[in-house]
């Protein structure tokens, strides 16, 4: 781990860099933001979008937690989910989950009444309902498709809100993906999860 110092100092050195390549790159950074699309990932270190996408910084508007979970009761992705469609007009959205997540993990293993066990109820809900699907994988097979069906879930949750479907209404693009990222050989792959108005959304549900 390296001291606040050295992080500083690294700072000042990325800062510098950036500036050489392109000297107006921060006064126009500095103007506004225009993201290519809203992230949707897990909080896990080994799972950051802007190394997993190439994109440059500024292209990404992200949202991360324990278990790239969009909670429908939860104000801070509701509020960062309608600040990307209605002000900053974001046409992607990709939810990205990941093999060998912890936090799919410790919803198959254990419950309590901790904050993370509470927020891993939404997993644990998901288990339940594909619970004869799951018990017939073993451990490690279980464990990855149920990261699977999370980022459906999740997919699920963001096309069935109102600010998502309001922008399809009036005719907003808004493209919702669900992607899967095997931290192993660190390549993304589609789940077939993909939705660019309510009518793809409701047949692929019906």
């Amino acid at each position: 781990m390296p001291t606040i110092k050295e992080m500083l100092a690294a700072n000042e050195q990325w800062a510098n860099d950036i500036k050489e390549a392109d000297p107006q790159y921060f006064v126009r950074a500095a103007k506004e933001q225009k993201p290519e699309l809203l992230w949707v990932g897990c909080a896990d270190s080994r799972v950051g979008p802007d190394q997993l996408i190439g994109l440059p910084m500024g292209s990404i508007f992200v949202h991360r937690n324990i278990g790239n979970i969009f909670a429908t009761n939860d104000l801070n992705c509701l509020a960062v989910l309608e600040y990307a469609i209605d002000e900053l007009r974001v046409p992607h959205i990709i939810v990205c989950g990941h093999y060998r997540c912890g936090g799919v993990q410790a919803a198959m293993t254990h419950s309590g009444i901790q904050p993370v066990d509470l927020w891993l109820d939404q997993i644990r809900f998901i288990y339940q309902r594909h619970k004869d699907e799951l018990g017939e994988l073993d451990k490690m097979a279980r464990w990855n498709r149920l990261a699977e069906l999370n980022v459906e879930a999740q997919v699920h949750n963001i096309c069935r809100n109102t600010v998502v479907r309001e922008a399809w209404k009036r005719g907003q693009e808004v493209n919702v993906l669900g992607l899967i990222y095997d931290i192993h050989d660190g390549r993304l792959k589609q789940l077939g999860l993909e939705f660019r108005s309510q009518a793809e959304w409701e047949a692929h549900y019906s």
